[in-house]
Protein backbone atom coordinates (compact mmCIF):
# COMPACT_ATOMS: atom_id res chain seq x y z
CA UNK A 1 0.00 0.00 0.00
CA UNK A 2 1.50 3.36 -1.13
CA UNK A 3 1.10 5.88 1.55
CA UNK A 4 1.65 9.82 1.78
CA UNK A 5 4.66 11.29 2.91
CA UNK A 6 4.35 14.20 5.65
CA UNK A 7 3.89 17.33 3.72
CA UNK A 8 7.41 18.64 4.88
CA UNK A 9 9.97 20.12 2.81
CA UNK A 10 13.13 21.87 3.69
CA UNK A 11 12.90 25.41 3.81
CA UNK A 12 9.01 25.34 5.14
CA UNK A 13 7.98 26.66 8.07
CA UNK A 14 6.35 24.46 10.05
CA UNK A 15 3.23 25.29 12.49
CA UNK A 16 4.90 28.92 12.33
CA UNK A 17 7.41 28.18 15.13
CA UNK A 18 9.79 25.83 13.25
CA UNK A 19 12.13 26.35 9.84
CA UNK A 20 13.05 22.59 8.27
CA UNK A 21 16.84 23.05 8.08
CA UNK A 22 17.67 19.63 6.46
CA UNK A 23 16.57 16.19 5.90
CA UNK A 24 18.52 13.99 8.26
CA UNK A 25 16.37 10.65 7.17
CA UNK A 26 13.19 8.83 6.23
CA UNK A 27 11.73 5.93 6.00
CA UNK A 28 7.98 4.02 6.42
CA UNK A 29 5.61 6.98 6.64
CA UNK A 30 8.00 9.03 8.58
CA UNK A 31 10.57 11.33 8.00
CA UNK A 32 13.22 13.20 10.39
CA UNK A 33 14.54 16.71 9.71
CA UNK A 34 17.15 18.87 11.43
CA UNK A 35 14.86 21.93 12.39
CA UNK A 36 15.56 25.89 13.55
CA UNK A 37 13.46 27.94 15.74
CA UNK A 38 12.30 30.87 13.70
CA UNK A 39 13.20 33.23 16.25
CA UNK A 40 16.48 31.83 17.13
CA UNK A 41 18.37 29.88 14.09
CA UNK A 42 21.25 29.25 15.99
CA UNK A 43 19.02 26.47 18.26
CA UNK A 44 18.38 23.46 16.49
CA UNK A 45 16.41 20.33 16.86
CA UNK A 46 15.42 16.78 15.49
CA UNK A 47 11.85 16.66 13.61
CA UNK A 48 10.36 13.49 13.56
CA UNK A 49 7.16 13.16 11.84
CA UNK A 50 4.56 10.46 11.13
CA UNK A 51 1.69 9.93 8.45
CA UNK A 52 -1.36 8.50 9.99
CA UNK A 53 -2.08 4.81 7.75
CA UNK A 54 -5.04 3.62 8.41
CA UNK A 55 -4.67 -0.10 8.84
CA UNK A 56 -1.63 0.39 10.78
CA UNK A 57 -0.90 1.39 14.79
CA UNK A 58 1.46 4.41 14.62
CA UNK A 59 4.44 4.17 16.49
CA UNK A 60 5.23 7.59 17.42
CA UNK A 61 2.92 7.31 20.31
CA UNK A 62 5.45 4.62 21.82
CA UNK A 63 8.84 6.40 21.17
CA UNK A 64 6.96 9.48 22.83
CA UNK A 65 6.13 7.38 25.99
CA UNK A 66 9.41 5.50 26.34
CA UNK A 67 11.44 9.06 25.71
CA UNK A 68 9.44 10.65 28.73
CA UNK A 69 9.49 7.93 31.26
CA UNK A 70 13.33 8.11 30.89
CA UNK A 71 13.60 11.90 31.07
CA UNK A 72 11.75 11.18 34.09
CA UNK A 73 14.71 9.46 35.62
CA UNK A 74 16.69 12.15 34.31
CA UNK A 75 18.43 9.15 31.85
CA UNK A 76 21.76 10.69 30.35
CA UNK A 77 21.85 8.27 27.58
CA UNK A 78 18.45 9.12 26.39
CA UNK A 79 17.54 12.49 23.81
CA UNK A 80 15.28 15.46 25.86
CA UNK A 81 11.86 15.73 24.54
CA UNK A 82 10.67 19.15 23.84
CA UNK A 83 7.22 18.92 22.31
CA UNK A 84 4.48 17.04 20.14
CA UNK A 85 1.79 17.72 18.05
CA UNK A 86 -0.02 17.46 14.86
CA UNK A 87 0.46 18.61 11.07
CA UNK A 88 -0.79 18.99 8.04
CA UNK A 89 -1.29 15.30 7.83
CA UNK A 90 0.95 14.23 9.89
CA UNK A 91 1.70 13.69 13.87
CA UNK A 92 5.17 14.88 15.05
CA UNK A 93 7.37 15.25 18.10
CA UNK A 94 10.47 17.45 18.38
CA UNK A 95 13.95 16.27 19.86
CA UNK A 96 17.31 17.17 21.00
CA UNK A 97 19.97 17.43 18.15
CA UNK A 98 22.42 14.45 18.02
CA UNK A 99 25.60 13.57 16.33
CA UNK A 100 26.50 10.74 14.01
CA UNK A 101 25.32 7.17 15.09
CA UNK A 102 27.60 4.88 15.66
CA UNK A 103 27.09 3.01 12.32
CA UNK A 104 27.79 6.16 10.58
CA UNK A 105 31.13 6.74 12.71
CA UNK A 106 31.99 3.07 11.66
CA UNK A 107 31.28 3.11 8.46
CA UNK A 108 33.64 6.41 8.29
CA UNK A 109 36.66 4.57 9.08
CA UNK A 110 38.56 2.60 6.36
CA UNK A 111 39.04 -0.46 8.65
CA UNK A 112 35.00 -0.56 9.60
CA UNK A 113 36.10 -1.34 12.98
CA UNK A 114 36.90 0.44 16.79
CA UNK A 115 39.93 0.19 18.80
CA UNK A 116 39.30 -2.37 21.64
CA UNK A 117 38.97 1.19 23.44
CA UNK A 118 36.44 2.96 21.74
CA UNK A 119 34.56 -0.16 21.52
CA UNK A 120 34.37 -0.81 25.65
CA UNK A 121 33.19 3.22 26.55
CA UNK A 122 30.41 2.73 23.34
CA UNK A 123 29.04 -1.15 24.76
CA UNK A 124 29.46 0.18 28.30
CA UNK A 125 27.36 2.64 27.95
CA UNK A 126 24.74 0.85 25.65
CA UNK A 127 24.30 -1.54 27.81
CA UNK A 128 23.45 0.89 30.95
CA UNK A 129 21.13 2.71 28.50
CA UNK A 130 19.25 -0.71 28.14
CA UNK A 131 19.28 -1.81 31.64
CA UNK A 132 17.13 1.69 32.12
CA UNK A 133 15.12 1.04 29.13
CA UNK A 134 14.00 -2.43 30.63
CA UNK A 135 13.77 -1.05 34.30
CA UNK A 136 10.58 1.11 33.32
CA UNK A 137 9.14 -2.09 32.10
CA UNK A 138 10.04 -1.77 28.15
CA UNK A 139 12.40 -3.78 25.95
CA UNK A 140 13.74 -1.69 22.78
CA UNK A 141 13.41 -4.75 20.31
CA UNK A 142 15.70 -3.07 17.32
CA UNK A 143 19.06 -2.87 19.09
CA UNK A 144 21.44 -2.04 16.84
CA UNK A 145 24.66 0.54 15.88
CA UNK A 146 22.27 2.96 13.67
CA UNK A 147 20.03 3.20 16.74
CA UNK A 148 22.68 4.85 19.09
CA UNK A 149 24.59 8.33 18.26
CA UNK A 150 26.59 10.53 20.51
CA UNK A 151 26.34 14.37 20.74
CA UNK A 152 27.36 16.26 18.69
CA UNK A 153 30.97 16.33 17.19
CA UNK A 154 33.61 18.84 18.65
CA UNK A 155 31.68 18.95 22.29
CA UNK A 156 32.31 16.86 25.06
CA UNK A 157 29.22 15.25 24.81
CA UNK A 158 30.57 13.53 21.74
CA UNK A 159 31.93 10.95 24.05
CA UNK A 160 28.12 10.11 25.60
CA UNK A 161 26.33 7.29 23.79
CA UNK A 162 22.23 7.90 23.34
CA UNK A 163 20.04 5.47 22.48
CA UNK A 164 16.67 6.23 20.02
CA UNK A 165 14.32 5.10 18.05
CA UNK A 166 11.31 3.33 20.30
CA UNK A 167 8.78 3.22 17.63
CA UNK A 168 8.50 -0.89 17.68
CA UNK A 169 9.45 -1.13 21.73
CA UNK A 170 7.07 -3.46 23.59
CA UNK A 171 6.12 -3.34 27.80
CA UNK A 172 7.07 -6.64 28.71
CA UNK A 173 5.95 -5.90 32.56
CA UNK A 174 3.16 -3.42 34.04
CA UNK A 175 2.75 -2.35 37.59
CA UNK A 176 -0.36 -3.76 39.33
CA UNK A 177 -2.64 -2.15 41.75
CA UNK A 178 -0.55 -2.48 44.86
CA UNK A 179 2.23 -1.06 42.76
CA UNK A 180 4.51 -4.34 42.02
CA UNK A 181 5.69 -5.28 38.70
CA UNK A 182 4.18 -8.43 36.87
CA UNK A 183 5.54 -9.72 33.80
CA UNK A 184 3.17 -10.00 30.71
CA UNK A 185 2.93 -13.95 29.35
CA UNK A 186 4.84 -14.26 26.33
CA UNK A 187 2.09 -14.67 23.10
CA UNK A 188 2.26 -17.68 20.68
CA UNK A 189 2.00 -15.98 17.27
CA UNK A 190 4.56 -13.04 17.59
CA UNK A 191 5.41 -10.92 14.44
CA UNK A 192 9.03 -10.08 13.43
CA UNK A 193 10.26 -7.19 14.80
CA UNK A 194 13.68 -6.09 14.40
CA UNK A 195 16.93 -6.60 12.38
CA UNK A 196 17.86 -9.60 10.67
CA UNK A 197 21.79 -9.12 11.18
CA UNK A 198 21.08 -7.90 15.07
CA UNK A 199 18.08 -9.86 16.27
CA UNK A 200 18.77 -12.67 18.18
CA UNK A 201 17.99 -16.43 17.23
CA UNK A 202 15.02 -16.67 19.22
CA UNK A 203 13.37 -13.66 17.53
CA UNK A 204 13.95 -15.32 14.24
CA UNK A 205 11.87 -18.26 15.16
CA UNK A 206 9.31 -15.73 16.12
CA UNK A 207 9.50 -16.13 19.84
CA UNK A 208 8.08 -13.66 22.17
CA UNK A 209 11.51 -10.40 22.74
CA UNK A 210 12.48 -10.43 26.27
CA UNK A 211 15.37 -8.51 27.86
CA UNK A 212 17.77 -10.97 27.00
CA UNK A 213 17.08 -11.30 23.36
CA UNK A 214 18.07 -6.77 23.79
CA UNK A 215 21.59 -7.68 24.82
CA UNK A 216 22.17 -10.53 22.24
CA UNK A 217 22.03 -7.27 19.98
CA UNK A 218 24.33 -6.23 21.88
CA UNK A 219 26.90 -8.76 21.74
CA UNK A 220 26.45 -8.79 18.13
CA UNK A 221 27.45 -5.60 18.07
CA UNK A 222 30.80 -6.06 20.35
CA UNK A 223 31.64 -8.69 17.39
CA UNK A 224 31.25 -6.03 14.86
CA UNK A 225 33.11 -2.94 16.73
CA UNK A 226 36.26 -5.53 17.64
CA UNK A 227 36.10 -7.45 14.19
CA UNK A 228 34.97 -5.46 11.60
CA UNK A 229 32.24 -7.25 10.22
CA UNK A 230 29.65 -10.44 11.49
CA UNK A 231 30.25 -14.32 10.03
CA UNK A 232 26.65 -13.22 8.20
CA UNK A 233 27.53 -10.09 7.16
CA UNK A 234 25.81 -9.86 3.54
CA UNK A 235 23.63 -12.50 3.85
CA UNK A 236 19.94 -11.53 3.37
CA UNK A 237 18.94 -15.44 3.41
CA UNK A 238 17.17 -16.02 7.00
CA UNK A 239 17.78 -19.94 7.62
CA UNK A 240 21.72 -19.35 6.27
CA UNK A 241 22.15 -16.35 8.87
CA UNK A 242 20.64 -18.20 11.55
CA UNK A 243 23.03 -21.41 11.12
CA UNK A 244 25.93 -18.70 10.42
CA UNK A 245 24.49 -17.35 14.49
CA UNK A 246 24.44 -20.99 16.12
CA UNK A 247 28.13 -21.34 14.76
CA UNK A 248 29.50 -20.01 18.26
CA UNK A 249 32.90 -21.65 16.98
CA UNK A 250 33.49 -19.16 14.41
CA UNK A 251 31.74 -15.88 16.21
CA UNK A 252 33.62 -16.57 19.21
CA UNK A 253 36.87 -17.05 17.29
CA UNK A 254 39.72 -14.49 18.39
CA UNK A 255 37.49 -12.45 20.96
CA UNK A 256 38.19 -12.08 24.86
CA UNK A 257 37.25 -14.79 26.89
CA UNK A 258 34.90 -12.35 28.95
CA UNK A 259 33.51 -11.27 25.88
CA UNK A 260 32.09 -15.31 25.20
CA UNK A 261 31.33 -14.96 28.49
CA UNK A 262 28.99 -12.69 28.25
CA UNK A 263 27.51 -14.78 25.69
CA UNK A 264 27.51 -17.73 27.89
CA UNK A 265 25.46 -15.65 30.20
CA UNK A 266 22.73 -14.66 27.72
CA UNK A 267 22.72 -18.56 26.31
CA UNK A 268 21.07 -19.87 29.83
CA UNK A 269 18.76 -16.65 29.76
CA UNK A 270 15.02 -16.94 28.41
CA UNK A 271 11.96 -15.00 28.50
CA UNK A 272 11.49 -14.68 32.16
CA UNK A 273 14.70 -14.21 33.43
CA UNK A 274 16.15 -10.93 34.61
CA UNK A 275 19.58 -10.86 33.33
CA UNK A 276 22.40 -10.29 35.72
CA UNK A 277 23.25 -6.79 34.13
CA UNK A 278 26.07 -6.41 37.14
CA UNK A 279 27.85 -9.38 35.91
CA UNK A 280 27.70 -8.31 32.72
CA UNK A 281 28.91 -5.12 33.28
CA UNK A 282 31.68 -6.33 35.25
CA UNK A 283 33.08 -8.42 32.25
CA UNK A 284 33.05 -5.38 30.30
CA UNK A 285 35.03 -3.19 32.82
CA UNK A 286 37.34 -6.99 33.04
CA UNK A 287 38.19 -6.23 29.60
CA UNK A 288 39.26 -2.58 30.30
CA UNK A 289 41.16 -2.79 33.07
CA UNK A 290 42.88 -5.77 31.47
CA UNK A 291 44.52 -3.62 28.97
CA UNK A 292 45.36 -0.97 31.65
CA UNK A 293 42.77 1.68 29.49
CA UNK A 294 42.27 5.02 31.20
CA UNK A 295 39.58 7.24 30.98
CA UNK A 296 42.21 10.35 30.17
CA UNK A 297 42.20 8.24 26.89
CA UNK A 298 40.76 9.70 23.38
CA UNK A 299 37.95 8.06 21.39
CA UNK A 300 38.28 6.99 18.17
CA UNK A 301 36.41 9.84 16.58
CA UNK A 302 37.33 12.66 19.08
CA UNK A 303 40.59 15.20 18.29
CA UNK A 304 43.76 13.04 19.39
CA UNK A 305 42.00 9.96 18.69
CA UNK A 306 43.15 7.02 16.58
CA UNK A 307 40.42 7.79 13.67
CA UNK A 308 40.34 11.84 14.12
CA UNK A 309 41.40 12.92 10.89
CA UNK A 310 38.09 11.39 9.38
CA UNK A 311 35.75 13.25 11.83
CA UNK A 312 36.98 16.72 13.67
CA UNK A 313 38.51 18.59 10.89
CA UNK A 314 34.96 17.62 9.05
CA UNK A 315 33.34 20.12 12.07
CA UNK A 316 36.40 22.66 13.01
CA UNK A 317 36.42 24.25 9.51
CA UNK A 318 32.81 24.43 9.31
CA UNK A 319 31.73 28.51 10.82
CA UNK A 320 29.58 27.84 14.36
CA UNK A 321 26.19 28.65 13.02
CA UNK A 322 24.66 26.90 15.30
CA UNK A 323 24.41 26.80 18.99
CA UNK A 324 26.26 24.03 20.68
CA UNK A 325 25.55 21.87 24.10
CA UNK A 326 29.21 22.73 25.90
CA UNK A 327 28.47 20.58 29.31
CA UNK A 328 31.45 19.15 30.53
CA UNK A 329 31.40 15.12 30.80
CA UNK A 330 33.95 13.27 31.53
CA UNK A 331 34.49 9.52 30.45
CA UNK A 332 35.49 8.80 34.45
CA UNK A 333 31.83 9.71 35.47
CA UNK A 334 30.13 7.94 32.35
CA UNK A 335 31.93 4.82 32.40
CA UNK A 336 32.40 4.54 36.35
CA UNK A 337 35.15 2.49 36.24
CA UNK A 338 36.28 0.42 39.77
CA UNK A 339 39.81 0.29 40.71
CA UNK A 340 38.96 -3.51 40.09
CA UNK A 341 36.59 -6.19 39.66
CA UNK A 342 35.72 -9.82 40.57
CA UNK A 343 36.90 -12.86 38.76
CA UNK A 344 34.28 -14.29 36.93
CA UNK A 345 34.01 -17.98 36.35
CA UNK A 346 32.15 -19.87 33.28
CA UNK A 347 29.82 -21.14 36.50
CA UNK A 348 29.31 -17.95 37.67
CA UNK A 349 28.21 -16.80 34.19
CA UNK A 350 25.48 -19.53 33.46
CA UNK A 351 24.13 -19.37 36.68
CA UNK A 352 20.17 -19.59 36.13
CA UNK A 353 17.82 -17.65 39.00
CA UNK A 354 14.39 -17.89 38.33
CA UNK A 355 12.96 -14.51 38.91
CA UNK A 356 9.01 -14.71 37.93
CA UNK A 357 6.46 -17.45 39.01
CA UNK A 358 4.76 -18.38 36.11
CA UNK A 359 1.20 -18.17 38.00
CA UNK A 360 2.09 -14.59 38.94
CA UNK A 361 2.35 -13.37 35.55
CA UNK A 362 0.05 -11.20 33.69
CA UNK A 363 -1.71 -13.10 31.14
CA UNK A 364 -2.62 -10.16 28.34
CA UNK A 365 -4.66 -9.64 25.19
CA UNK A 366 -3.16 -10.91 22.05
CA UNK A 367 -1.85 -6.73 21.32
CA UNK A 368 1.65 -5.71 20.41
CA UNK A 369 1.72 -3.19 22.72
CA UNK A 370 0.03 -2.20 26.11
CA UNK A 371 0.53 1.99 26.07
CA UNK A 372 -1.77 3.14 23.50
CA UNK A 373 -2.59 7.36 23.48
CA UNK A 374 -6.09 8.60 22.49
CA UNK A 375 -4.83 8.39 19.02
CA UNK A 376 -3.94 5.29 18.17
CA UNK A 377 -6.84 4.17 20.01
CA UNK A 378 -9.09 6.21 18.04
CA UNK A 379 -7.24 4.86 14.47
CA UNK A 380 -8.10 1.43 15.80
CA UNK A 381 -11.87 2.68 16.28
CA UNK A 382 -11.95 3.76 13.11
CA UNK A 383 -10.36 0.66 11.22
CA UNK A 384 -12.87 -1.95 13.71
CA UNK A 385 -15.63 0.74 12.21
CA UNK A 386 -14.49 0.25 8.64
CA UNK A 387 -14.31 -3.31 9.03
CA UNK A 388 -17.70 -3.83 10.32
CA UNK A 389 -19.25 -2.18 7.39
CA UNK A 390 -18.01 -3.78 4.97
CA UNK A 391 -19.05 -6.88 6.60
CA UNK A 392 -22.61 -5.58 6.40
CA UNK A 393 -21.88 -4.80 2.83
CA UNK A 394 -20.73 -7.50 1.76
CA UNK A 395 -23.34 -9.82 3.87
CA UNK A 396 -25.78 -7.22 1.84
CA UNK A 397 -24.52 -8.34 -1.33
CA UNK A 398 -24.67 -11.83 -1.06
CA UNK A 399 -28.23 -11.67 -0.75
CA UNK A 400 -29.28 -9.67 -3.32
CA UNK A 401 -27.21 -11.73 -5.62
CA UNK A 402 -26.48 -15.08 -6.42
CA UNK A 403 -23.56 -16.36 -7.85
CA UNK A 404 -22.70 -19.08 -9.86
CA UNK A 405 -21.04 -22.09 -8.11
CA UNK A 406 -17.55 -21.82 -10.10
CA UNK A 407 -16.54 -24.92 -11.92
CA UNK A 408 -14.85 -27.83 -10.03
CA UNK A 409 -11.11 -27.60 -11.56
CA UNK A 410 -9.91 -30.91 -9.92
CA UNK A 411 -8.06 -32.96 -12.07
CA UNK A 412 -9.45 -36.30 -13.33
CA UNK A 413 -8.28 -39.68 -14.19
CA UNK A 414 -7.97 -40.91 -18.23
CA UNK A 415 -10.61 -43.50 -17.24
CA UNK A 416 -13.02 -41.03 -15.72
CA UNK A 417 -12.48 -39.00 -18.50
CA UNK A 418 -13.21 -41.61 -21.16
CA UNK A 419 -16.18 -42.60 -19.01
CA UNK A 420 -17.64 -39.01 -19.03
CA UNK A 421 -17.59 -39.00 -23.17
CA UNK A 422 -19.24 -42.19 -23.55
CA UNK A 423 -22.11 -41.25 -21.17
CA UNK A 424 -22.45 -37.76 -23.34
CA UNK A 425 -22.29 -39.55 -26.81
CA UNK A 426 -25.25 -41.45 -25.32
CA UNK A 427 -27.21 -38.81 -23.96
CA UNK A 428 -26.58 -37.07 -27.62
CA UNK A 429 -27.80 -39.93 -29.34
CA UNK A 430 -30.93 -39.91 -27.27
CA UNK A 431 -31.99 -36.62 -27.77
CA UNK A 432 -31.50 -37.08 -31.59
CA UNK A 433 -33.32 -40.42 -31.60
CA UNK A 434 -35.92 -38.20 -29.98
CA UNK A 435 -35.80 -35.50 -32.47
CA UNK A 436 -36.33 -38.17 -35.16
CA UNK A 437 -39.19 -40.00 -33.54
CA UNK A 438 -40.74 -36.52 -32.68
CA UNK A 439 -40.27 -35.42 -36.54
CA UNK A 440 -42.16 -38.30 -37.69
CA UNK A 441 -44.98 -38.19 -35.21
CA UNK A 442 -45.44 -35.08 -36.35
CA UNK A 443 -45.72 -35.83 -40.22
CA UNK A 444 -47.94 -38.36 -39.49
CA UNK A 445 -50.38 -36.18 -37.66
CA UNK A 446 -50.12 -33.94 -40.60
CA UNK A 447 -51.92 -36.15 -42.67
CA UNK A 448 -54.43 -37.47 -40.73
CA UNK A 449 -55.52 -33.86 -39.92
CA UNK A 450 -55.89 -32.83 -43.85
CA UNK A 451 -59.20 -30.64 -44.17
CA UNK A 452 -61.03 -31.07 -48.16
CA UNK A 453 -63.19 -27.24 -48.30
CA UNK A 454 -66.77 -27.76 -49.34
CA UNK A 455 -67.54 -26.43 -52.58
CA UNK A 456 -69.50 -23.11 -51.59
CA UNK A 457 -66.38 -22.06 -49.73
CA UNK A 458 -64.30 -19.30 -51.47
CA UNK A 459 -61.56 -21.32 -51.31
CA UNK A 460 -63.01 -24.26 -53.34
CA UNK A 461 -62.19 -24.38 -57.15
CA UNK A 462 -63.35 -27.49 -58.74
CA UNK A 463 -60.67 -28.93 -61.25
CA UNK A 464 -61.93 -29.01 -64.97
CA UNK A 465 -60.81 -31.36 -67.66
CA UNK A 466 -57.91 -29.66 -69.41
CA UNK A 467 -58.75 -29.53 -73.48
CA UNK A 468 -55.83 -29.38 -75.69
CA UNK A 469 -57.08 -26.81 -78.57
CA UNK A 470 -55.53 -28.06 -82.15
CA UNK A 471 -52.60 -25.33 -83.27
CA UNK A 472 -53.41 -23.08 -85.50
CA UNK A 473 -51.69 -22.85 -88.78
CA UNK A 474 -48.99 -20.14 -89.50
CA UNK A 475 -49.15 -17.65 -92.42
CA UNK A 476 -46.13 -19.37 -93.91
CA UNK A 477 -47.86 -23.05 -93.50
CA UNK A 478 -51.09 -21.41 -95.32
CA UNK A 479 -48.96 -20.19 -98.12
Amino acid sequence: MTTSRPKVRVASIINGKYLAFRKLGEGGCGVIYEVALVKCPQKRFAFKAETTVPDEDPTLPMEHTVISLLNERNSLHAVKLVEKGKGENYSYIVMSLLGPSLDAIRSAIPTHKFTTFSSLVMVIQALDSLKEIHEIGFVHRDVKPANFAIGALGTPKQRLVHILDFGIARQYQKKDENGDWKLRMPRRIVPFRGTLRYCSIATQDRKEQGRHDDLWSLFYMIVEFIKGNLPWTGISDEEAVKAKKSDTKELYDGLNEKFVLFAKHLQVLHYKNKPDYELLRELLVGVFLAHKFTTDMKVDWEKGGAYDAYFYKKTELLPCVTEKDTTEISLAELLAIPEKVRRITLADATKQEKNYDDDNALNTAQDDTIIESEESVRIRNQRKKREEESRKQQATMSRKYKYKKKPDNRTVTTQQAKEAELIWRRKQAAEYAARLAKRAEAQQRGNRDVVVPDEGSMRYRAKTPTVKRAATPSKSSKK
